[in-house]
């Protein structure tokens, strides 16, 4: 009976320190779960939108003009005017969003800064059209591209 005894509470020990100490595996970050910022992230739904040239969670869109956009969020931070063309920073809530409009006030190319990896931005949006460090999605009237500045990753959705 001491030996059964002894047994059972020697498997209980063992069975205890085996619990403890086995380390439990870190479950990977699904992408479609990364939500880095509060204004635009990468999603299916946004994926959707980009490719009918509109910034979800913004006022911006391939088809509206920058009185649209001022009214939203009022002036931008920054006005660069290099004669044809006119550039306009945001940042809203941290995030950077860069809009061109060219001479006849039409938004051209709309940019926002990521904070998303090379490998997560492959992983949601898959092979580009055009293989390089430029990643380049071709659709029916526009251009999604992501191009790295500065240690971050950009998006840049232009008219074709």
């Amino acid at each position: 009976m001491k030996i059964v005894n002894l047994l059972i509470t020697l498997i209980a020990v063992l069975l205890f320190i085996s619990g403890c100490s086995t380390q439990v595996s870190k479950e990977k970050n699904k992408v479609g779960d990364i939500s880095r910022h509060s204004i635009f992230n990468l999603d299916d739904e946004t994926i959707k939108n980009l490719e009918k040239g509109i910034i979800k969670g913004t006022p911006l869109r391939l088809d509206n003009d920058m009185s649209d956009v001022e009214r939203i969020w009022g002036k931008p931070n920054e006005h660069f005017d290099h004669e044809d063309i006119q550039t306009y920073e945001y940042t809203i809530k941290n995030q950077k969003f860069i809009i061109d409009e060219d001479e006849m006030k039409e938004i051209y190319t709309i940019s926002v800064e990521l904070d998303y990896s090379k490998d997560e931005i492959l992983e949601i949006m898959g092979k580009p059209t055009e293989p390089g460090n430029i990643f380049i999605y071709e659709k029916e009237n526009y251009h999604i591209q992501f191009e790295k500045f500065d240690n971050k990753w950009r998006l840049i959705l232009r008219k074709k």
